[in-house]
């Protein structure tokens, strides 16, 4: 595989408008292959593909196929998807960015994006445990490094499997979306979360523990 294509293919054109009523045809096709037409002829007709099909963005549509082909309905969901996939940025909902407004944190993003910088491909990453394995040097649970990670890519607390999602965006699309967050959260306010929440609730930002007190369970919302 092309590397270096991919990554040109990932961090493409922006998406033209998508306003044709061809795209509120049922999708996924019934059969994989038809599929996958489909998809290659709307992301032509969009001006975000090039013809011939290069081999990373066939392997690139087969790994979309994977992640989202059970979740739309239409091939108007699934080109929002696209369009998505290809932002630098996204848009944290404000709770879920105080939930991330930690050092501990933040430097765990800025490990898991050198992390992705040092890897030559980004299929196949054991990332359920590598992630975790980064994390526990802040001290943070398994759980809440994958959720930290998906929310600082996605702005969601659903989704594909990371594995699936890291090479749908690509190595610098990731670390741009990360270093977005982290520049976001260490500017303005700083790393002072929030006191309470809503209803007056005290609110509790992603616990972390010294690596040594794992036992203990960590302290809630720590910075």
């Amino acid at each position: 595989m092309n590397l270096a294509a991919e990554e040109r293919f990932v961090a493409g054109d922006d998406v033209r408008p998508m306003a044709s009523p061809d795209l509120d045809r049922a999708f996924p096709e019934p059969d994989r292959a038809a599929s996958h037409a489909v998809l290659v002829e709307a992301m032509q007709r969009y001006g975000l593909l090039e013809d011939p099909v290069p081999e990373a963005a066939d392997r690139w549509i087969e790994t979309f196929l994977d992640a989202y082909g059970s979740e739309v309905d239409s091939l108007r969901a699934a080109m929002e998807r696209v369009a998505a996939l290809r932002e630098e940025s996204v848009i944290v909902p404000a709770l879920e960015l105080e939930r991330l407004r930690t050092r501990q944190v933040v430097f765990f993003l800025d490990a898991v994006s050198q992390y992705v910088d040092d890897q030559p491909e980004l299929r196949g990453l054991p990332l359920d445990a590598d992630l975790p394995e980064i994390a526990k040097e802040f001290g943070i649970a398994k759980d809440d490094a994958l959720a930290a990670v998906r929310m600082a890519l996605t702005g969601t607390q659903e989704g594909p499997p990371l594995a699936l999602l890291f090479p749908l965006l690509g190595h610098d699309r990731i670390m741009i979306r990360i270093g977005a967050i982290s520049s976001h959260l260490l500017h303005g306010r700083g790393l002072e979360p929030i006191k309470f929440g809503p209803g007056g609730v005290p609110f509790e930002t992603i616990p972390s523990s010294k690596p040594n007190d794992e036992a203990t369970g960590g302290e809630r919302g720590g910075s």
